[in-house]
């Protein structure tokens, strides 16, 4: 019996320590114009810039941190900045190189190999579920799709039907924060941001100068070009809504 409380004892000992081992999970840089990594845990000595799609290694998630800016929006009658809690983490990249990165812009999978969101979820995830619906009085056409690890995707072209018009784009990211959905559509290489010719590098040059439609705790909504773009916080994780004006 000792043995066995002895043994039981170690193991719960033992756990946070393979905890704090799983969640060092392999990570994945998502922003356009990379992440500066610095030598300590402070915005001084930069020591390179990590890439969009650079894996990194999170090794320790330090107390430091603070508000980083996910962008910023000024009028003629008011200035936001709307900013998300990061932390300093010390991270392994390249040739087991270190040094410490801010984890606003580090999502837990890879980026992107494709145009198409459809087909980026079925590179995280096998397609459970497909419907495609034709004509009908509320829509020209409909597909969706749902994905073994919970997302849904769906776009409902409504219209006019054979011509150049309106369409929705729904997504549902089950498990996903704000930020996190936030980081992933403003970085994603699709042609949601190339409908005006404009390439994502534009794009993020121009996400100061965007339109904020409303914003409060839990949502975020703003329009670029001919996209407006909402993205809605409930508890099981972000709804988007993408409003498209062909």
């Amino acid at each position: 019996m000792r043995l066995l409380i002895a043994y039981i004892l170690t193991f719960l000992c033992a756990t946070p320590l393979w905890l704090n081992a799983q969640e060092r999970l392999l990570h994945y840089i998502w922003h356009r114009k990379g992440v500066p990594v610095y030598n300590e845990p402070s915005a001084r000595t930069v020591l390179d810039t990590l890439s969009y799609g650079t894996e990194v290694n999170i090794i320790e998630v330090r107390p430091e941190g603070g508000a980083h800016p996910l962008f910023t929006y000024q009028s003629d009658t008011v200035a936001k900045a709307y900013t998300h809690p990061s932390k300093w983490v010390l991270i392994e990249f390249g040739n087991r190189q270190r040094g410490y990165v801010l984890n606003t812009y580090l999502l837990g999978f890879p980026t992107n190999l494709t145009a198409r969101m459809i087909d980026y979820f079925s590179q995280l995830s096998a397609i459970v579920e497909e419907r495609n619906e034709n004509k009908t009085e509320r829509f020209c056409s409909r597909n969706s799709y749902t994905y073994k690890n919970g997302i849904r995707y769906t776009y409902t072209d409504l219209g006019p039907c054979e011509a150049c018009g309106h369409g929705v784009t729904e997504i549902s990211l089950p498990g996903w924060t704000l930020q996190q959905a936030f980081v992933f559509i403003t970085n994603f290489d699709t042609e949601l941001w190339n409908m005006d010719g404009k390439s994502i590098g534009s794009y993020l040059e121009l996400v100061g100068a965007i339109e904020v439609k409303e914003s409060y705790p839990g949502q975020l909504q703003w329009e670029h070009i001919h996209d407006l773009v909402t993205l809605t916080e409930t508890e099981d994780g972000v709804e988007v809504q993408i409003d498209t004006i062909l």
